[in-house]
């Protein structure tokens, strides 16, 4: 491309080159022609607003960029059996990259949307048997299946955004069942202490209070224990793992106390709930322990950047579960833009990750001599 066609071709706003002639910017949406497309541009300015006003918020500096495109590129093309296994070839001290070889790029996962087509057709097909043929053993089957269908894929979703890809998935495995169970007996004892529930503001925040330290402080055992782990996204993957396995067993739970018609939300509404919540403090105990030259402190859960996001994903669970803003459509509005927080929260968490992983490479370029590379467990 020459250089005058390259200009031509290039986004008035953001500067994207627009390689495939389309009247709109594929990175940003604007009119290449320069007349601002005031919906799209409007959205796209007050979400790039908030994210950096939550960034700086919970400490963080510079711009947050917003790369949906690129996050989701891959979830819609085919991908070959070799491609889905190299997914899963890590966390070995054979597979594990070393610091100069970690991606920098935004990560591109895919594999956790096939997860998710696998986990619901089982569903599908485990509700016809136990509904529509009475099978009654199906019950158990139906139930435990329903209840992985979303916390499950996103806990992948992290898992593939994890770039150091120093963890492999049987650890993660064993975060999911352990973590799920410890956060849940943390939770119960707390429970024994503070009152909580649903409905009124007050019940419902000191839900959130009771559930997030449960979660949080589990997720911190693990971190503890894991000493050669010490990434932002690193934190990000194994409180996923916690609060995905929460997010399963208390799902399974539900079905059986309330009837299937609760999986189905649960399932579509998981991407804003427990598994992101805890997945964003696993992150933000990272943030802390590198200002503490990463020796764990449980004082550090307490401090920093870790109280800041803990407080945040407290206030967002509490108003989740209360109804003071209305039921029906008001509901769906609230689950709505409460998803939509989060979302741009985890955004703000992989931008701090890689440019933690940048920070390391360009270290490691100047003074090779002065790191060690990662012994893995």
């Amino acid at each position: 491309m020459s250089q005058d066609s390259q200009t031509k071709n290039t986004c008035p706003k953001c500067n994207f080159v627009n390689d495939i002639g389309s009247p709109y910017c594929p990175n940003c949406g604007s009119n290449m022609d320069g007349e601002a497309n005031s919906a799209v541009n409007t959205a796209n300015e007050f979400l790039g607003n908030f994210t950096n006003k939550l960034n700086s918020m919970t400490g963080g500096t510079g711009t947050v960029e917003l790369r949906v495109r690129d996050l989701f590129s891959q979830v819609f093309k085919s991908h070959t059996r070799q491609e889905a296994e190299n997914v899963f070839a890590c966390g070995s001290l054979a597979t594990t990259p070393k610091i100069k070889d970690i991606s920098r790029s935004w990560p591109k996962p895919w594999y956790f949307s096939r997860v998710f087509l696998l986990l619901l057709i089982s569903s599908l097909a485990s509700y016809i048997m136990l509904f529509n043929f009475n099978i009654g053993n199906m019950k158990p089957a139906y139930t435990f299946i329903s209840a992985m269908v979303g916390p499950v894929p996103v806990m992948f979703f992290f898992f593939e955004c994890n770039s150091p890809r120093n963890i492999d998935l049987m650890t993660i495995l064993k975060i999911f069942f352990l973590g799920g169970i410890l956060s849940l007996l943390i939770t119960t004892l707390l429970g024994e202490f503070l009152p909580s529930g649903e409905g009124a503001l007050i019940p419902s925040m000191l839900t959130g209070v009771v559930e997030e330290l449960g979660k949080v402080l589990a997720t911190a055992y693990f971190i503890k224990e894991m000493k050669d782990k010490r990434y932002i996204l690193n934190g990000l993957l194994i409180g996923g793992a916690v609060g995905a396995g929460f997010a399963v067993f208390e799902t399974a739970g539900y079905i059986l106390s309330y009837g299937p018609g609760i999986a189905f939300i649960r399932a579509v509404l998981a991407i804003g709930g427990h598994v992101s919540w805890a997945g964003v403090t696993g992150a933000a105990i990272m943030i802390v322990l590198k200002k503490n030259n990463n020796i764990f402190n449980w004082n550090l859960i307490w401090s920093g950047e870790s109280l800041r996001f803990l407080i945040l994903v407290i206030v967002l669970h509490g108003l989740w579960d209360t109804t003071v803003f209305g039921d029906g459509l008001f509901e769906l509005i609230k689950w709505g833009v409460l998803c939509l927080i989060i979302c741009l929260t985890i955004m703000v968490i992989l931008n701090r990750g890689l440019k933690e992983i940048n920070e390391l490479i360009r270290s490691n370029q100047k003074s090779p001599s002065l790191f060690l590379e990662e012994s893995n467990s």
